[in-house]
């Protein structure tokens, strides 16, 4: 069957009311939050929306007696569960639009994605590059090393889970917004092929133009194009419920200029909005914000 003729027309939401990845935050939370903002009035602005509720799966207890590898245990069963799901929201015809959870997501969203286009590329939003690895990471959290997997980096039993590694090719991944990056990680990514995007090149080519030119590399390379959205890629004063906030983000006229460019591509296959930390947003304002930043930047 021919699915996703076209991308943003069939909107398949999706939450992720769990958070795997990470520690110390409220990311669980996040997909609640959006909902209770509106995100299904409000993305049905963009398109026809069906909502596919919250992921619902059984996780087993955490597993954090390797300080280098916090929680794997429950981060693959999240993983399958994941890939199984998006494969089925694709299969009905719809466009994946995923809310809430931690970044370490990624790998099951990608597996779901790649069950239709194995030539996959994908924008990854953040300020961080999440491409550590056990023997680089100095925190031992898996949300920082999701990058690193999907280019099948890491431990084998996890990047390599679905039978396939990498899931996507190194040159095949663009970073955009990074701006913090562990000193180990950053000399692996940087001996990668792993096209970084900086803050400062986009302060200084400007936002919209990074985003055309990472298209026409991953257009001309392959057939679908995924985009994940890290919240801590905004600045602070644009929104300030990320999980892990880093000065000097992306500016609300840099973000919208950007997503809108991304989220239109004709190869975009799956959407992810992540990291959205429900305690530092108290009364909602910040869950409102959001869908107003991306609402525009889509309906605009």
């Amino acid at each position: 069957m021919e699915v996703l003729k076209t991308t943003l027309s069939k909107i398949g939401l999706l939450g992720i009311p769990y958070n795997v990845g990470s520690k110390g935050l409220s990311l669980e939370k996040g997909a609640e939050a959006l909902r209770k903002a509106g995100i299904v009035d409000e993305i049905q602005k963009v398109g026809y929306v069906v909502d596919f509720g919250n992921l619902n799966v059984n996780l087993p207890i955490p597993n954090r007696s390797n300080r280098k590898l916090l929680n794997p245990n429950q981060f693959e069963t999240l993983s399958r569960a994941l890939a199984k799901k998006i494969e089925a929201v694709v299969d009905a015809g719809w466009f994946p639009l995923i809310f809430g959870g931690d970044c370490s997501a990624s790998l099951g969203i990608i597996e779901g994605l790649r069950s239709f286009w194995p030539r996959i590329g994908m924008v990854y939003m953040d300020a961080h590059g999440d491409f550590n690895t056990p023997d680089t990471s100095p925190s031992g959290i898996i949300g920082g090393m999701d990058v690193a997997l999907v280019a099948g980096k890491g431990p084998r039993n996890l990047a390599a889970m679905f039978g396939h590694s990498p899931l996507i090719l190194e040159e095949n991944i663009a970073l955009f917004g990074v701006r913090d990056l562990d000193p180990l990680e950053e000399k692996a990514l940087f001996s990668s092929k792993v096209k970084v995007y900086r803050r400062r090149r986009i302060k200084s080519q400007g936002a919209e133009n990074v985003a055309e030119e990472i298209l026409r590399h991953l257009e001309l390379r392959c057939d679908r194009v995924y985009l994940h959205v890290d919240l801590d890629v905004l600045d602070s004063s644009v929104f300030s419920a990320s999980g892990l906030p880093v000065p000097d983000g992306l500016t609300k006229e840099e973000f919208q200029g950007a997503f809108k460019i991304l989220a239109r591509s004709e190869r975009l296959c799956g959407l992810t909005l992540t990291a959205f930390d429900a305690a530092k947003d108290a009364d909602g304002s910040q869950a409102r914000n959001i869908l107003d930043l991306v609402v525009e930047a889509l309906h605009g």
